[in-house]
């Protein structure tokens, strides 16, 4: 069954009610961390759970709560669930209180936690690789807190949708390539792997630290580097990462086939790698 839990409370995530005062709720003034679960066990956790008090840090809530309270409660839930391929969503707002952009002192933090089934990702998408589409970069410059106040990417998904594509890739005005709405994003280039740094330009992702590890383990050239937006259309391979997802193979940005429009080896290998992690 899909749980909630919320400050306390246990049920059903349907039931599940927040107030029309959460500060998450008027101001988005919140973090979050989505978690992947493979037959009942979260895949990194700590490296979830840390980024999780990076990000309430940098955002100035201070988190009442210990990690491994944090992490009792969400394996609690889990557990209550029966689901065993699951994520599990952890969400911390500034808390609750009448309308005001400055927060009350003394504010307790909310927290939420859900655990709901994988959505179902069709096999083609690893198989035969997907569309993405590029945008101007119109984020804020703190993109490595994991905020909840996710207005930019929803409008870039909604373009990429639009355009027949599932993902949309942020480009800084000299052409840089930074990361996707809701994804890390990888190229292979003169057979050299490249991504962004871990910078405020992006948000570091776990999945992308992973593939950093694998392709370190290969014996594979990794530049972690910025790269433009000539680079990526010229590219040999393209894959973006993320929680749900994990590797997807990218066979055509804006239009222009990468590659022979398949997936390749370097992606092969670096999801193949990423799986015996599990």
């Amino acid at each position: 069954m899909e749980l909630a839990y919320l400050n306390g409370w246990l049920g059903p995530l349907e039931d599940a009610v927040v107030s029309v005062n959460d500060r998450g709720y008027i101001f988005g003034d919140g973090v979050y961390e989505v978690i992947r679960v493979y037959n009942g066990v979260m895949f990194a956790r700590e490296e979830h759970f840390k980024r999780l008090a990076a990000s309430a840090e940098a955002v100035q809530i201070t988190l009442p709560w210990r990690l491994t309270e944090l992490k009792d409660i969400a394996e609690d839930v889990l557990s209550k669930s029966g689901i065993k391929e699951a994520m599990i969503y952890i969400q911390v707002t500034r808390g609750t209180a009448p309308r005001s952009h400055l927060p009350e002192a003394g504010l307790r933090p909310s927290l939420l936690i859900t655990v709901r089934h994988i959505p179902g990702i069709p096999p083609a998408v690893y198989s035969e690789g997907v569309k993405v589409i590029t945008v101007p970069e119109f984020r804020w410059q703190m993109c490595h807190v994991k905020s909840i106040s996710l207005q930019a990417s929803v409008l870039a998904k909604h373009k990429a949708q639009q355009a027949g594509a599932i993902e949309a890739v942020f480009v800084l005005p000299d052409g840089t390539v930074t990361e996707c709405a809701s994804s890390n994003i990888f190229i292979v280039k003169d057979g050299v792997l490249m991504t962004h740094p871990a910078d405020h330009r992006i948000l570091a992702g776990v999945i992308r630290y992973f593939a950093l590890e694998v392709a370190d383990s290969l014996g594979l050239e990794v530049r972690v580097k910025p790269f433009n937006i000539s680079e990526l259309m010229q590219a040999e391979e393209v894959f973006i990462t993320g929680t749900v997802t994990e590797i997807v193979p990218v066979s055509n940005v804006d239009g222009t086939v990468i590659g022979n429009g398949r997936p390749g080896p370097v992606t092969r290998r670096i999801y193949n790698g990423l799986a015996s992690l599990r």
